[in-house]
This record gives C-alpha cells, structure tokens and sequence, in this order.
C-alpha cells in the first residue's frame, strides 16, 4: 500500500525533471549540408526550428517531413547533436536530385515528343522536383485526349547511372484486332477499305469517329457502333465495329410533284451496294404532265477502283428542264403545253475523285453536252432563250469536309471549290439569244461555297446521324463567269435550294451571291421544323426574258419562311413556305436536303 502511495509523486518528479532538463536545452546552431541548388534560405522558411528555441524532437521529426514535401530531395536527414552548456546543434544532411539536362521521353508513338516537352512544368535547367510527377502526368494524359488518343505516365524520375537524365515513360493503348460483325450482305473487304483503324497503331477516338462517320455517309447502314474489349494485355485494346445493314436497293414506280414540270410519272431503280461491293446504278425515268417527252438517266459509281480509294463515277442521261416553269401556282404566263419553253440536254458525264487526308479530297471531272431547245407555239420572242448547240466543261474540284455526318450535319464545315473551264459550239439562235454566241467560244467559272454548322447538343460527336439536335446551319456561295458563256451555263438563282420565296431562274447572270441561314428544331427523331432566311441573286448576264426583268450590277434579294423536314427511308423531303421581300409567297418542294 505505501509503495502505492509514493509511486505516483515520484513518477511526477521525473517528468519534471525531464520537462526542466528540455527547458534547459536549446538549440545553438544549425548546420545544412548538402544543398547546392536549393538556397539556405529557401530550407530555413521550409523549417519550424530555429536559434535559440528549446530543443524538441517532435518538432525536427516535423521538419523533416517538411523538407521532403518540398519535393527537391531524394533524402532527408534531420538530427540534434549535443554541444557544451545544454545546447543542441540541428544538423540537416540533404541530397538533392540533379539539375535537369535531358528529359528523355520514351514510348510515344501518336504524340510528338516536342508536343510533349511544351507541356512539362520541369525543364532542362531546374532541379528535378517530385512534387511535379503527379501534374506532369495529369498533363500528359490531358494532351494525349486533347490530339484524340490515349497515353499515361509509367514512370517520371531521374535516371541513376545518368546524372541530370530524367526518365518520362509513357504507355500508350494500342489496337489489337479489329473485327466486324453484322455486314450480312456487305463484303469484308468493303468493310476494310472504309474502316481505316489497323491493328498495331495508337488508339485514336478521332480515327474510330471517322470510321463510324465514314460507313454511316454510305447510307449503306441503319446503325453503327464499337465494342471494345481491353481484357487481353495492358495497353491494347481489340475493337469490334457492330453494324446493322440499311435497305440499299429501291424500286418505285408512280407519281411525284417536281419543282418544275408540275406531276410526273416515275420510274426509279437503284442499288448503291450492288452486291455488297459498295458500287452503284441507277436508271431514273420521267415523264412529265406537261410533255416535251421523259428524261432518263442511267448512273454508275464505284468507290474503289484502285488501292489508294480512287472514286468512279460516270451517267449518260437526255433530260428534259421546263426554263421558268413552277409546280405550285408560279405567276409565270408559261403554264401549259402550247407555251412551254423547256431545254433538252443529252450527253455524258464522267469523274474520278480521291481523298488525300481525313478531311481534304480533289476531284476532276468531264461533262459533254448538246441542247437543244423546245418553244411552245404560244411562246412569243421576248419570252425565251434558245441557243442551240454543244457544249463541254471540265470541272477541278477541292473539297475541305469537317461535318460529323454528311448527310444531316450538326457539327464542323464544309469548304468547296470548283474552276470550270468550258468550250461551246452554238449553231442556232433565238428568241432574245445575242447573235454573238454564233460558234465556237470558250468560258471559265469559279466558284467557291462555304458551310458551317453550329449545335448547342454535347461537345462530343454524334454517335449516330439522326440523333437529333438542334441545329444553326450557315451557307455562302459565290461564283464568276469569264468569256462568252451561253445562257444555259449561267449562274440562275430563285426557288427551293438558292432563293426561296421566288420563282425558279428568277435571277440569272455571270455572278452569284447565296447566303441561307437556317434554325432545324427537331420536333420527333425524323421530323424538324426549319427557320429559314435566304439573301442572294444572279446578275450581270442577259437581259430580260418574260416578264423577269434583270440587272447588270449587284442586286440582292432576301427570302424567309418555315419549313418542314421528314427523313423517309426513300430520303429527307423537304417542304417550305418562303415570302419573298414583296410579301409573296410561295411553297417549295424538294427531295433531299437544302445543305
């Protein structure tokens, strides 16, 4: 009982034994060593413990972690040493990481290693900080994202037989395989020459989305997706491309409103996957309520006539095209068969076009014609054109395509340029026809049209083209024409893709100038409601014809309505209202997609 009793003062008077003995000692210098690029003074704000304080070994355990934060340091050491007279001295041994000379950058493949050497906080130079592996791996991971591809740090340190190298390892996803499954009638080397993800390479999401984008703009296939499996090695990823085949081959025969012949008879085939080998024909027949005979066409495409994707495709056609002629009420006099005023062209056409990138392709192709005109027995002199003769034209183009689909785009633009150069032959004049088109003559147009799509949807693309959005759609298109063009091969503007709210071939000269913006709010999955506002014309070509009087200088006119637009399996229809600057209006119909 009585050791009980003195235990607890005695335990009492050591501890203050100690407590005085530690008040008693403080700390009389402090020593750094092993610093070389890192300042004293830097190491002294990094340190609680100074001169002349009681020495605390809590508080140098402390400070020693403090030190090793600072990231500069491969190694810490913070110890007390007794000196005379109850002092302490702090001796703080550090060893630095090396001064940067070289980062090496290993395992990069899609990303430039300069690409890579802008984004790093560390650079030759500096002491290797540890601090900044995390944020340089973050940053790596954001630039490989941002270019489309996948990438991580593995490993971000020093090299220990290479002073002042340092090591950055990086792992990037590959492709394993790459399969597809669901192309029924669609031959796998078809499939393989679309999809352009091989086996081996960086994994890229904006090569896959090109792919996706690329088999859906052959309208070939009602859906395509990807499924990914990383389950076989770290760092590959086997890609399967899992499609649905759409109906490619058509048959219709009956009746259709067209723009300018008012009904007509049809009679249409076509298949744009001939047996599964991606090339198309076509055969289109009609005849007109109106008369002055059927037009026909046959047409035949092939994507891939050689290894590079070279694109074929050719048409022999006789068509018949009503000048000034409207389906829905035009107050153009020309309204039935005896004054119909109406342009025959039969000949052939041929082009070959190649992509030279993901985005840029150019083309060249031939077109020859002969025209020849037909005039009502109601037609008097001042309401027709007839000129008579051949005519040839070969077109270069340039097409710039960043659109996430072709067909009905949300997103990107689209950039064309066209120099045609044409030789005519005219042999028989009339009507309001210059004398001086009499022969032989030569012209070059050039036109240039651009398109811009804007979206409010997510800023990833669309996985599916239909998946609607809404949609701010922008397209500008100017053009010239230099040397003795006939009429037919002017610029004409008015109607249903240029001008709406006119009639058709309202305006026609040897310039052009069309602007449309458009507002598509979808209202269901296949069915939009279009804002629209055109502002354009044609002039500076042949003077008046009918009752259209024309201008030699730049005068524009400006259309606005609403509009409806249904995607059928046949393909969009579009339906619009249009006023014209005077109030007018007019309903327009056609078959596809404004732009």
């Amino acid at each position: 009982m009585s050791l009980r009793i003195w235990s607890v003062p005695l335990a009492l008077m050591l501890a203050l034994t100690a407590y005085a003995q530690q008040q008693a000692s403080v700390i009389g210098e402090i020593l750094i060593r092993g610093n070389k690029q890192v300042s004293k003074d830097a190491i002294m704000a990094a340190i609680r413990t100074k001169v002349g304080q009681p020495y605390v070994q809590d508080q140098l355990d402390r400070d020693r972690k403090s030190l090793d934060d600072l990231g500069f340091f491969s190694a810490v050491d913070v110890r007390a040493i007794p000196l005379e007279a109850g002092k302490f001295q702090v001796v703080i041994d550090l060893q630095e990481f090396p001064v940067i000379k070289e980062v090496r950058i290993t395992g990069n493949v899609a990303v430039k290693s300069a690409d890579i050497m802008k984004i790093l906080t560390l650079k030759p130079g500096e002491v290797f900080n540890l601090r900044q592996v995390n944020s340089t791996a973050a940053a790596v991971k954001a630039l490989y994202t941002q270019k489309g591809f996948f990438g991580q740090v593995a490993d971000f340190a020093p090299v220990k037989d290479s002073p002042g190298t340092i090591a950055l390892t990086i792992i990037e996803t590959k492709v394993g395989t790459v399969a597809v499954q669901g192309n029924k009638r669609t031959k796998d080397y078809v499939m393989r020459r679309l999809i352009k993800t091989r086996t081996g390479e960086p994994l890229s999401s904006t090569k896959v989305g090109l792919d996706i984008r690329r088999l859906y703009n052959t309208q070939w296939f009602e859906s395509v997706k990807t499924l990914d499996d990383d389950q076989r090695e770290l760092g590959v990823l086997d890609i399967t491309y899992d499609v649905k085949e759409a109906r490619t081959g058509t048959f219709n025969i009956g009746l259709q409103v067209d723009p300018r012949s008012s009904f007509a008879g049809v009679l249409k085939l076509s298949e744009s996957n001939l047996r599964g080998t991606g090339q198309s024909v076509g055969i289109d027949f009609t005849q007109g309520t109106r008369g002055g005979g059927p037009s026909v066409d046959l047409s035949y495409g092939n994507p891939f006539i050689d290894h590079r994707d070279t694109i074929l495709n050719a048409s022999v056609y006789s068509r018949l095209n009503y000048r000034f002629a409207d389906a829905f009420g035009s107050s153009n006099t020309l309204t039935s068969n005896s004054n119909d005023f109406t342009e025959r062209r039969t000949g052939a056409s041929l082009g070959l076009s190649r992509a030279i990138n993901d985005v840029l392709s150019l083309g060249v192709s031939t077109r020859y014609e002969r025209v020849k005109t037909h005039v009502g027995q109601a037609v008097t002199v001042g309401t027709f054109v007839q000129q008579d003769g051949d005519v040839g034209v070969v077109t270069f183009t340039g097409n710039r395509n960043r659109r996430d689909f072709d067909v009905d785009p949300s997103r990107g633009d689209f950039t064309r340029l066209e120099i045609e150069p044409g030789y005519s032959r005219i042999t028989e004049v009339s009507g309001v026809a210059n004398t001086e088109i009499l022969g032989a003559h030569t012209f070059m147009r050039g036109t240039l049209e651009y398109r811009k799509y804007w979206s409010k949807g997510p800023a990833r693309p669309r996985n599916e083209p239909d998946a609607p959005r809404n949609v701010l759609a922008l397209k500008v298109k100017i053009g010239a024409v230099a040397g003795s063009v006939p009429f037919f091969e002017q610029y004409f503007a008015g109607g249903a893709d240029t001008v709406r709210g006119y009639e058709d071939d309202r305006y026609w000269g040897r310039r052009l100038f069309l602007s449309t913006l458009e507002y598509r709010y979808p209202l269901q999955r296949s069915f939009n409601l279009i804002g629209f506002v055109d502002y354009g014309g044609a002039w500076g070509g042949y003077g008046a014809v009918n009752s259209y009087t024309q201008y030699r200088t730049t005068r524009l006119h400006m259309g606005y309505g609403l509009g409806l637009s249904f995607r059928t399996p046949l393909g969009p229809i579009r339906l619009d209202l249009g006023f014209s600057e005077k109030g007018k209006s007019r309903t327009h119909f056609l078959i596809g997609t404004s732009f």
